[in-house]
């Protein structure tokens, strides 16, 4: 009878139990997207400090074309993660605003 019984709440919790894994892995790629996005950006406002001339003319070296680069594609990741789990992407903004204080 109890093992009907485990095997009964183990089917009922299977659909629970993998929305619930669903949203961690998520939360977790958020997470380290929001790091690693804030990361390129703080790599580029240094980077701008060094070239303090305000030339707007000059072309951009070649790490910070890499640096703009790995920034968009972080931003078109986070656009797509966000548009598929906004609450989990505010779960990951809440949680990196954390670790960041």
């Amino acid at each position: 009878m109890i093992a009907i019984i485990v095997f009964a709440a183990t089917i009922f919790a299977l659909p629970l139990m993998s929305r619930l894994l669903v949203a961690a892995i998520a939360t977790l790629l958020g997470l380290s997207l929001i790091i690693r996005s804030r990361r390129v950006a703080r790599d580029l406002l240094a980077g701008a400090n060094e070239n303090r001339n305000l030339n707007y003319d000059r072309k951009p070296s070649r790490a910070e074309r890499r640096a703009m680069g790995r920034g968009l594609k972080l931003a078109l990741d986070q656009t797509e993660l966000r548009s598929l789990f906004p609450a989990t992407m505010a779960r990951a903004d809440t949680w990196a605003d954390r670790s960041v204080s």
